[in-house]
């Protein structure tokens, strides 16, 4: 083996060895027949004839030492390389094209990598299972048929002792909450911001993640509410905010007014369970929740459902079995907590509940939820584009290859075979691909920072990389492969097959039939259409989804978005208390409605369009319901002036105004949906509703109606609200986080006067977003859609440039190898029009061809789309049209150029081609 490999590697040295030993041999027979009186020249003749054929010999011997396949291939890729640099046009625009087909893709599949497929950085990422798709973030309670995704703390104490076919099962938050840190001592300026989890005692051990410096939070930590306040920040946070202290361990930090003890380090690179944007920074006991959340405790044992599980398995246990176990245990704990109050329909509603249990190795992630679909259509459009761009190649390379018939004929006739020829020809192909690919992850790397810049908006950190990982370079590698032999392999079959080989020696006249002579469609002409099918393709689906955006940003929300300036910030994390909140917000709007430029500012729990909501079970007097009729609506309490503020109409009644206090009656607002569907004769104002939160106590009369406003998406259908004055509110309802201001101009101009405002207000309070309503709903809620429009945009123009650009290369070829045909055609009378009609002809064809073709696959490929679109059919004809039109000028044009290059064709010149 070790003589092979230096046979290999050292093969000249040798031949040349392998040469003067077969001379020596020639001269030594040669000198012994002439020991026998033969004269020199006969003896070299016969030496030679005895020896045998040199050449083959020096053959079989070179097979004998191995590693052929590696000198083929040496050479054909060096033949590749120096006919590459021959033609360096043709290698510039191949290279260039396959970089932008195989970038795109990378980049798009780095984005899927990230967001759906990566595992988490822990041990053993296939053994975790999640408790339900946890994708929801919030407080629930009762009970309701169908999966359960969220959890009470209670239930987490119960099935973690039993636990059965898992390891272990922690739980935590299914919310991340800002909290504000200072160092233990400071009180000076504002604290601040991090993003904190509150997790189990086992959270880090079910994991299977170890501090880098310090201890994880063990069960001991959470032995009782309220005790041993610790924290473990992550590498991330700890560079952030300690400067990559090694004695952070053991520091003291105040978080939201209560000490904690800092007790560990995370790796770098762990982020917890989820791979959204703004991870966790620190992981706190669950047990500490009222203090972390500044909130009445959720851990009493008829608590909320608040918290997300998951588990890691026992290996080879069987998950149907463990299934059936989490849903008995579900069960008989929903029967136990309704005790003797239970009723037939609750027993029959909980045996309808189950937990799903799901792979959780990759975490739970809102983005896997949100951009799983739309990242899937992506990788479908940059695909279409990556097989256009083969079609060109493949042309191309056609065009090479029979422009090279003589030398294929030579060849084939000197004895080479089909295989050798096709196996040449994919080297060439290969080294295409296979530079276009370094070239594109490049290209990969810049693409997927910006698209990850779409995915994230305005997070300040994502666990998604834009570097390639082992995974990504795969797909790199398969892709440039697959490419090189899907561009090179029919180019190669068609020039080596024997039936053509004679006639690539011949000068061929044209590259289609004839008038009135039938005649199969050339491989090129199929190739042609193939594109503008494709292309049509891409271009529809480009045109519903820039529609789309189109219909999602100029709806009506129900709202201002252009005057409206939005401020966060959250009066717990200052130490305000109940009784000090009201104070604090008139002190705000005073000062807000005394700065220049602002026409009105008002606050709330949650503004239009927020993504968040509060929803509660009401009551309307003299109203009776009905079995299994929701009750429910979202509530928000709102300040003085905040449908002026907001730009809500009040379609009946008055708003909440000044006068709505803490001693005056108690009022509120309703939605037009709600009214309609509980007073469809139009009476809501003077009636009553009450709630089933006890917080929310007595009778709230309606002296209001407002219209209808979006508050979680832009796609939702108008919502029940009930709108209640922050200062009648009492309890934790009488906290509100969001500032509005309406001003005259651009809102952003005011930005920092609101800001300085609010510093001399409390300079301890902490502000989160300072934004515009403009910018929140492009960030939050038009980020996908503008990612899919843009993004189908540019692959739709790309693929359509790149069909002209075939065209036009399949139409010029076509010209120039009639250039014979159509001097004697202009010799014999023929007029300039009847010569560029004659080559539009072709054009005209292979257009209707394609469209024809592009038609169908395009209207049952749309609809597979159809639930990322909005306020349009996925066969929308207005679309079709345009983009038949469009694609029909631009390759027309591709045709016209080489067409009227034709009728410039000299007689005289042409009949003397060659």
């Amino acid at each position: 083996m070790w003589r092979r490999i230096q046979m290999m590697v050292r093969r000249d040295k040798f031949d040349r060895d392998l040469e003067e030993e077969m001379q020596h041999h020639l001269a030594m027979m040669t000198q012994s027949h002439g020991a026998q009186g033969i004269s020199e020249e006969e003896s070299n003749f016969v030496a030679q004839r005895e020896f045998g054929n040199t050449l083959l010999l020096r053959e079989r011997s070179r097979d004998m030492w191995g590693w052929t396949w590696f000198e083929d291939l040496s050479q054909d890729i060096r033949y590749g390389l120096r006919m590459l640099a021959r033609n360096p046009g043709f290698a510039l625009v191949a290279v260039l094209s396959l970089a932008l087909g195989i970038g795109a893709n990378t980049s798009i599949f780095t984005l899927i990598n990230g967001v759906l497929l990566k595992p988490l950085p822990v041990r053993d990422p296939q053994q975790l299972v999640s408790f339900g798709k946890a994708y929801g973030a919030g407080v629930i309670g009762g009970i309701d048929p169908g999966p359960l995704d969220l959890f009470s703390y209670d239930f987490y104490k119960r099935i973690k002792d039993e636990r059965a076919s898992f390891q272990d099962i922690c739980a935590f938050s299914s919310f991340t909450t800002r909290v504000s840190v200072r160092l233990s001592g400071s009180s000076v300026g504002p604290a601040d911001q991090a993003i904190s989890r509150l997790v189990s005692g086992n959270y880090f051990r079910v994991f299977g993640v170890n501090a880098i410096m310090g201890r994880e939070i063990t069960p001991q930590d959470i032995d009782a509410p309220g005790r041993n306040p610790v924290a473990v920040i992550s590498y991330r946070y700890w560079q952030r905010k300690f400067s990559g202290d090694p004695g952070v361990v053991g520091k003291s930090i105040v978080v939201n007014s209560t000490p904690f003890t800092v007790i560990g380090v995370t790796p770098d690179g762990f982020f917890g369970e989820s791979v959204d944007p703004d991870p966790a920074e620190m992981w706190l006991p669950l047990t500490m929740q009222p203090q972390v959340m500044l909130r009445p405790s959720l851990l009493d044992p008829h608590g909320p459902y608040w918290l997300h599980l998951m588990g890691r398995r026992v290996s080879g246990s069987n998950l149907k079995q463990t299934q059936e176990w989490v849903n008995l245990r579900l069960r008989q704990y929903m029967i136990d907590q309704q005790g003797t109050k239970i009723t037939p329909e609750d027993k029959h509603t909980i045996q309808q509940m189950y937990v799903e249990l799901l792979p959780g190795g990759r975490g739970d992630s809102n983005l896997r939820f949100e951009y799983s679909a739309p990242l899937e259509i992506l990788m479908g459009g940059v695909a279409l584009v990556l097989l256009i761009t083969c079609a060109n190649l493949a042309n191309l390379l056609l065009a090479r290859a029979m422009a090279s018939g003589k030398e294929i004929s030579t060849r084939l006739a000197l004895g080479a075979s089909r295989s050798r020829i096709i196996r040449q020809m994919l080297t060439e192909s290969l080294l295409l691909s296979g530079l276009g690919g370094l070239l594109g992850l490049l290209f990969a790397v810049w693409g997927t920072r910006v698209l990850i810049s779409f995915v994230a908006g305005t997070a300040n950190y994502t666990p998604i990389d834009s570097i390639p990982d082992a995974r990504v370079l795969a797909f790199a590698l398969g892709i440039c492969l697959l490419t090189g032999i899907l561009f090179g392999l029919a180019p190669a079959l068609r020039v080596s097959s024997p039936s053509l080989a004679p006639a690539l020696n011949e000068r061929s006249r044209t590259m289609s039939s004839g008038p009135g002579r039938p005649g199969r469609i050339p491989l090129p002409k199929i190739l042609v259409a193939g594109q503008v099918a494709l292309s049509l393709l891409l271009l529809v689906g480009a045109g519903l989804f820039v529609r789309t955006l189109r219909n999602v940003d100029r709806q009506n929300f129900g709202s201002n978005r252009s005057n409206v300036l939005l401020v966060t910030f959250d009066p717990r994390m200052a130490g305000y208390k109940q009784e000090q909140v009201r104070g604090l917000y008139q002190q705000i709007l005073a000062h807000m409605n005394a700065l220049p430029g602002v026409r009105s500012a008002t606050v709330s729990m949650f503004p239009p369009l927020s993504g968040m909501s509060w929803t509660e079970e009401f009551k309307i007097s003299g109203h009776v319901a009905q079995p299994n009729e929701d009750m429910g609506s979202t509530l928000n309490s709102v300040g003085p002036q905040y449908f002026e503020t907001v730009g809500i109409p009040v379609q009946q009644g008055r708003s909440i105004g000044p006068q709505d206090t803490e001693t005056s009656p108690k009022v509120a607002v309703v939605s037009q949906t709600l009214a309609d569907h509980f007073f469809p004769r139009g009476n809501a104002i003077g009636q009553h509703v009450s709630f089933s939160d006890p917080e929310i106590k007595g009778d709230w009369e309606i002296v209001g109606v407002a219209k209808d406003a979006k508050y979680n998406s832009p796609r939702e259908d108008p919502k029940r609200m009930i709108y209640l004055p922050v200062m009648q509110q009492s309890g934790e309802d009488a906290f509100v986080g969001s500032l509005e201001v309406l001003t005259f101009g651009d809102p952003t101009t005011v930005a920092g006067e609101v800001r300085q405002a609010m510093g001399e207000i409390d300079g301890n309070l902490p502000l989160r977003n300072v934004i515009t309503m403009n910018e929140l709903v492009g960030t939050r809620f038009l980020s996908k859609e503008k990612l899919i429009s843009e993004l189908s945009s540019f692959f739709a123009l790309l693929a359509l440039s790149l069909a002209c650009i075939g065209l036009y290369g399949v139409m010029s070829y076509d010209v120039v190898r009639r250039t014979n045909e159509i001097g004697i055609r202009m010799a014999l009378g023929a007029q300039s029009s009847g010569v560029l009609w004659m080559v539009m002809k072709e054009s005209v064809i292979l257009l209707a061809f394609g469209i024809a073709m592009g038609v169908p696959i395009t209207l049952a490929a749309m609809r597979l789309v159809q639930s990322e679109l909005f306020g349009l059919s996925s066969s929308d004809p207005f679309t079709i049209g345009a983009a038949t039109l469009l694609i029909g000028l631009v390759i027309v044009l591709g045709g016209y150029i080489p067409a009227r290059r034709a009728t410039k064709v000299d007689p005289m010149v042409a009949l003397r081609y060659e």
